[in-house]
């Protein structure tokens, strides 16, 4: 198991790029930057990728929130991200962020947690009514602070293993 490991470990050392991208579309902002810190990238290479991968996601929120269109697919899409925005409009942490106006588009992109992100970014920015030249800068800024907030965390982390392994 050690072996697999290991092989695992240096593989993924020698190819991260090639599995950035995936780890970045499946488990998010957190998995791809956090693994990419743990195998020694550091933020002066990932912070413009991520920040970029995540502005590229801003259009397509857009067009996905402000398409309706008669196919079964964009309905069955259009349902879900109404469900979305229904459960999100009942949550508290949401009204709450919603409160915070332009702000809480920024700390709603930046969050490491499940369900907020550049998809919960766009929809606070769409129900706020924000024009995109505003919201774009915004999820951009939500993006960069998200980023330097995992590298952070990461850095405690791996503080952390080296106090106790070293011991």
């Amino acid at each position: 198991m050690l072996d697999a490991i290991l092989f695992l470990k240096n593989n993924l050392t020698d190819h991260f790029v090639i599995y950035f991208i995936p780890l970045y579309i499946v488990g998010g902002r957190p998995v791809a930057l956090l693994s990419a810190q743990f195998l020694g990238f550091r933020i002066a290479l990932l912070l413009p990728v991520i920040v970029m991968l995540d502005t590229l996601q801003i259009p397509f929120f857009y067009y996905l929130y402000g398409t309706v269109s008669r196919g079964l697919f964009m309905r069955k899409l259009h349902e879900r991200t109404t469900k979305k925005e229904e459960r999100l409009r009942k949550s508290r942490f949401f009204r709450w962020i919603q409160l915070m106006g332009t702000p809480g588009v920024v700390a709603i992109t930046m969050l490491p947690l499940k369900g907020c992100g550049m998809w919960s970014g766009v929809l606070l920015s769409k129900l706020l009514r924000l024009p995109k030249q505003i919201s774009y800068p915004l999820l951009i800024v939500g993006s960069i602070l998200g980023c330097v907030f995992l590298f952070g965390v990461g850095e405690v982390m791996l503080q952390l293993k080296d106090l106790f392994v070293n011991k």
